[in-house]
C-alpha cells in the first residue's frame, strides 16, 4: 500500500508555523494556569496583573488591546481582583469616565511571587536553544506581530 501524497490544497500542520504557535502558546499557557492556579488566580487574571504590574494606571481597554483577551474576559477577571484586594481602581483626573487600575500591596506581593515562576515556564520552554537563538525568536516573534493587523474591532 502506498502512502498518500499530499494534498497542496491541504495543510501540513506538522510545517505550518501559525498552527505550530499556536500549540505552543496553549502548551505554555496550559502551564502557567497550573502555576497561578497555587495562588488563587486563573490565567486571565494573572494576564491582568501582570499588565497592571507592567504599566501601573493602565485602564481596562489598554488591558484589552495589549493581551489576547475581550472585553468581557478582561471586566470578570478585573472584578475578581478588585474583590481579592489585589487591584485598586482610580478615576482618571482629566476624565471621570475613565479609570485606572493599580495594583495594591497584595497585588504587588503576589507579582513578585508568581513572576519568577512564570518566567520559569517560559526558561524550561527555551532551554532547548541557544541564548541567541532565544533572542532571536523574539525579534522574530515581535516582527510576525508587527506585520499581521490586530484585528479586533
Amino acid at each position: 500500500m502506498q502512502a498518500p501524497t499530499p494534498d497542496e490544497h491541504v495543510l501540513q500542520l506538522a510545517t505550518y508555523w501559525p498552527y505550530q504557535i499556536t500549540v505552543l502558546a496553549d502548551r505554555i499557557a496550559r502551564r502557567t494556569t497550573r502555576v497561578v492556579k497555587g495562588f488563587g488566580l486563573n490565567l486571565s487574571q494573572w494576564r491582568v496583573l501582570a499588565a497592571i504590574a507592567e504599566v501601573p494606571g493602565r485602564t481596562s481597554a489598554e488591558v484589552v488591546s495589549i493581551t489576547p483577551m475581550d472585553k468581557g474576559i478582561v471586566s470578570r477577571a478585573t472584578k475578581a481582583l478588585l474583590e481579592q484586594g489585589l487591584v485598586v481602581r482610580r478615576a482618571s483626573q482629566s476624565d471621570g469616565r475613565v479609570s485606572h487600575l493599580h495594583l495594591t500591596e497584595a497585588g504587588r506581593d503576589r507579582v513578585r511571587e508568581l513572576t519568577p515562576r512564570v518566567s520559569e515556564v517560559v526558561h524550561e520552554a527555551t532551554a532547548v536553544l541557544p541564548a541567541a537563538d532565544q533572542a532571536r525568536l523574539t525579534e522574530l516573534l515581535t516582527a510576525l506581530m508587527q506585520s499581521v493587523p490586530d484585528g479586533r474591532a
